[in-house]
């Protein structure tokens, strides 16, 4: 009789003698954001990300209209399998049209801003017609170590770095902020 606890309790202990299923989720995919100068000389990146826990497996660089379009849930997308609006539920104002939060807007004026948050002043000669402003770093052409430390906690930890899923969303929503652009630019 001992002996069949003994056993019972073994087979119990041991998940009842199937083997353990890996606690681990498979790779995910998500979107990205990085100030690092992308494709047709935009100062800034956009991609769709592999990722596996904290680890990035690949990132596959896309354009803005795809980026919008894909994270709006109006074009399919392995970053955006339920076609959700993450605008919308990141509260990305910019990128949604003020008559109608549930409708998708392409133009999504945040990524205009975007260089702002590594340079001074517009690094490249304005097009005609084309009055970029000055920018909101500290330094000419990269963060400041105190701005570098508000972007780390969207993930980027150096100026080359990526701001990933719901950090990704999070620093979109923010640069449309008044309130903590001027904390980035002057530290508050």
């Amino acid at each position: 009789m001992r002996a069949c606890l003994l056993l019972l309790a073994a087979v119990i202990s041991t998940g009842s003698g199937r083997p353990e299923q890996d606690p681990t989720p498979p790779p995910s995919w998500t979107f990205g954001v990085s100030l690092a100068t992308g494709q047709n000389s935009e100062l800034y990146s956009l991609f769709l990300v592999k990722e596996h826990g904290l680890q990035l497996l690949s990132a596959e660089s896309i354009s803005r209209e795809q980026f919008v379009l894909q994270a709006q849930g109006i074009v399919p997308s392995k970053a955006n399998p339920d076609g959700e609006n993450f605008f919308l539920r990141y509260d990305v104002r910019s990128c949604m049209d003020p008559e109608d939060s549930t409708a998708g807007v392409r133009n999504c004026g945040v990524f205009d801003d975007l260089w702002k948050l590594r340079f001074w002043e517009y690094p490249f000669h304005p097009r005609d017609g084309q009055h970029p402003g000055l920018g909101w770093s500290e330094n000419r052409a990269a963060p400041s170590a105190r701005q570098m430390l508000l972007l780390s906690d969207y993930g980027i930890l150096y100026l080359t770095g990526m701001a990933r899923g719901e950090n990704a969303f999070r620093l979109l929503r923010d640069v449309g902020d008044p309130e903590w652009v001027e904390n980035y630019r002057k530290g508050y």
